[in-house]
């Protein structure tokens, strides 16, 4: 009652209150709705920021497991042609050899050494690729162990020839369940970005 008294005596300071006070309640409403636009900007840019982050890293992981899958099916394929009969052991330690060098080097080159950034995103399970890279390991010195030499016999060197026969059907095996898993993990990593494109 005695504010409406104020506004009838005093119509200017009635007047200045309420711009005042309209001020005020402007002020507040805008600052509270800039805080809540500044908010969703803020995460909608961490959001994009992350998407950015996961693309640039799936990009060099993907180009990092295409050279790893070629590299991992030449080998598999010199392993079939030895298992086939076309080469000889000694031509396929060569083949190999080569092969191994070439891709050593080409990955060792490899521009994105921040492909295992994608690990950030994804929790690819390592643990058979390890298994299989120790029992490939294990396989690869056995076969140097196995290796013909000059002062054997005719039937020692074919006991041998066959042992690393079986090795290379092992290795085989071996390489192709590493191309599974690092197919598996590049389908991964495409299918996922699918859904963002």
């Amino acid at each position: 009652m005695e504010f409406i008294e104020l506004l009838k005596n005093y119509p200017k300071i009635g007047a200045i209150m309420i711009a005042i006070v309209s001020a005020s309640l402007g002020w507040v409403f805008r600052n509270i709705f800039q805080l809540i636009i500044e908010n969703r900007k803020y995460k909608r840019d961490i959001k994009t920021f992350f998407w950015k982050e996961k693309l640039k890293a799936s990009k060099k992981a993907t180009e990092f497991y295409l050279e790893q899958l070629n590299f991992l099916n030449l080998v598999r394929h010199q392993f079939e042609i030895y298992e086939f009969g076309k080469i000889e052991h000694h031509e396929m330690f060569e083949n190999i050899q080569k092969e191994v060098q070439f891709y050593a080097d080409k990955l060792k080159n490899f521009p994105h050494f921040e492909h295992h950034h994608i690990n950030v995103f994804y929790d690819f399970n390592e643990q058979k690729a390890m298994e299989i890279n120790k029992n490939t390991f294990d396989i690869t010195q056995q076969i140097i162990e196995l290796q013909p030499k000059d002062i054997d016999t005719v039937v020692e060197r074919d006991n041998k020839i066959l042992e690393i026969k079986k090795c290379s059907k092992k290795l085989k095996d071996n390489y192709s369940e590493l191309f599974d898993i690092h197919k598996n993990y590049l389908n991964t990593v495409r299918n996922d970005i699918k859904e963002y494109l």
